[in-house]
C-alpha cells in the first residue's frame, strides 16, 4: 500500500507551527522517519536530517521548511473536494508530506538522499534553520544539488532574486506648525522620493534564458515630534528585489543613482543599506535540475522572491525550487493545496530522483 500523502498533509497542517513554535510539528516528523531504517536520523533543536549512506555517485538534498506565517483566521483544518485548506497547506506542508512521503523509498533512488526539515524560514534570515545545521556539521548539507520544496505549482521556479532593505532619510528643520515658512518639513520631502521609487522603471534581465523582473517598494514610513512642530526628519524603508546577475554592490549603487539628486547629504540626508542578500542563479544546466525539468514536463520560469535557494548556491550548491500548490495562495487566509497536486509532486520527484 502506498503513501498516503493527503493524510500526512493534513495531519501536519492540523499542527500549529508558526515560526519559533515548530517543535511539535518536529516530533510528527521526527516519529515518522524514525522506522525507515536505511536512513540516518538526526535532530538538531527542531531540525531534522534524514540521510541515506548508501555510496552512490551523487547526493540531492530535499529541503522543506516546517514554519508557518501566523495564523489569518485560517488554523483550522478543512477538507473539501479533494482540497487541502488551513495554514501552511500550500506553503509548504505539502511539500513536506512529499518528503516524507519520498523518504520510505530512499532505498530504491539512484543518488543518495539528504531530506533536510528546518525552522524559521518565514522570519529573519539569522533565525534560519539552515544556518543552525552547519553550525552543528557543515557536511550534512553538503550535496550536489539542492531542491528547496516551495509551492510553485508543480513547475521549476529557478534561482531567485535578491533582496535588501535600505533606510532613506531625509532632514529639514524644526518651526512651529503656524509658521511653517521659518522651518522645513522633511515629511513634505518625502513625496518626490516615494514617488520616484513608485514609477521607478527597473531592470527585467532574462538570465539564463529566464525573464526576471525587479521590484522596489516603499515598505515603511517615519517621521513627525508632535501636533505642533514641522518635522526635522523623516525617513522610508525602502526594499528592492534584484535579479541575480547583479551583486549587493550593484544593487545598492543602483538605487543609490536613481535618488541620487533627492539625497543631499550636506543637509543631512542619508541612504543606508541595513541588510542585503543575494540571490541564485536559475543552474538550469546542473544535471539533476535538468533531471527534475524533464520530469515535470512543464517550461521553467523565473522565481520573483527570495529562497533558500541562494543559501545553497551560495555555497556552490546548485538549487532550485520545486513543489505542490500554488504560490499566489501562500500566507493567504483561503489558502489550500490540491490533493492532486501532491500526488503529481510525489511522481515528479520518484522520477527525477530516479525510482
Amino acid at each position: 500500500m502506498g503513501t498516503d500523502l493527503s493524510a500526512l498533509c493534513q495531519s501536519m497542517v492540523a499542527i500549529p507551527s508558526v515560526s519559533h513554535d515548530e517543535e511539535k510539528i518536529a516530533d510528527f516528523v521526527a516519529s515518522h522517519l524514525a522506522g525507515i531504517a536505511s536512513l540516518d536520523l538526526l535532530r538538531i533543536g527542531n531540525n531534522i536530517v534524514a540521510r541515506s549512506s548508501f555510496g552512490r555517485s551523487s547526493r540531492v538534498v530535499v529541503a522543506g521548511h516546517l514554519d508557518t506565517v501566523p495564523p489569518d483566521d485560517n488554523q483550522v483544518l478543512r477538507v473539501e473536494n479533494r482540497r487541502i485548506y488551513g495554514l501552511g497547506s500550500a506553503d509548504m506542508k505539502a511539500g513536506l508530506a512529499v518528503m516524507l512521503g519520498l523518504a520510505e523509498l530512499v532505498e530504491s533512488f539512484l543518488v543518495d538522499l539528504t531530506l533536510v526539515f528546518y525552522v524559521c524560514e518565514e522570519v529573519a534570515s539569522v533565525f534560519s534553520g539552515l544556518l543552525e545545521i552547519e553550525h552543528a556539521d557543515p557536511e550534512l548539507l553538503q550535496s550536489d544539488a539542492a531542491v528547496l520544496m516551495e509551492p510553485t505549482s508543480n513547475r521549476i521556479e529557478a534561482g531567485c532574486q535578491g533582496t535588501m532593505r535600505i533606510r532613506v532619510g531625509l532632514a529639514g528643520k524644526r518651526a512651529h506648525t503656524a509658521r511653517p515658512w521659518a522651518g522645513v518639513n522633511a515629511i513634505h520631502r518625502l513625496g518626490d522620493l516615494i514617488n520616484r521609487i513608485a514609477h521607478a522603471e527597473l531592470d527585467n534581465p532574462i538570465v539564463d534564458g529566464l525573464q526576471f523582473r525587479e521590484a522596489m517598494q516603499v515598505v515603511g514610513v517615519s517621521g513627525g515630534i508632535a501636533n505642533n512642530v514641522v518635522p526635522d526628519l523623516a525617513s522610508v524603508t525602502v526594499n528592492y528585489r534584484f535579479a541575480p546577475n547583479k551583486g549587493i554592490d550593484a544593487a545598492f549603487q543602483s538605487v543609490k543613482s536613481l535618488l541620487a539628486d533627492l539625497v543631499d547629504r550636506d543637509r543631512g540626508d542619508d541612504i543606508v543599506l541595513e541588510e542585503g542578500v543575494l540571490g541564485a542563479s536559475p543552474n538550469l544546466g546542473d544535471p539533476f535540475i535538468m533531471k527534475l525539468l524533464a520530469a515535470t514536463n512543464k517550461m521553467p520560469e523565473a522565481k520573483l522572491g527570495w529562497t533558500d535557494a541562494a543559501f545553497f548556491s551560495s555555497r556552490g550548491i546548485p538549487a532550485t525550487n520545486f513543489g505542490p500548490g500554488n504560490p499566489l495562495l501562500a500566507h493567504s487566509r483561503d489558502e489550500f493545496v490540491e490533493l492532486s497536486e501532491i500526488e503529481a509532486a510525489f511522481g515528479i520527484m520518484k522520477r527525477a530522483l530516479g525510482s
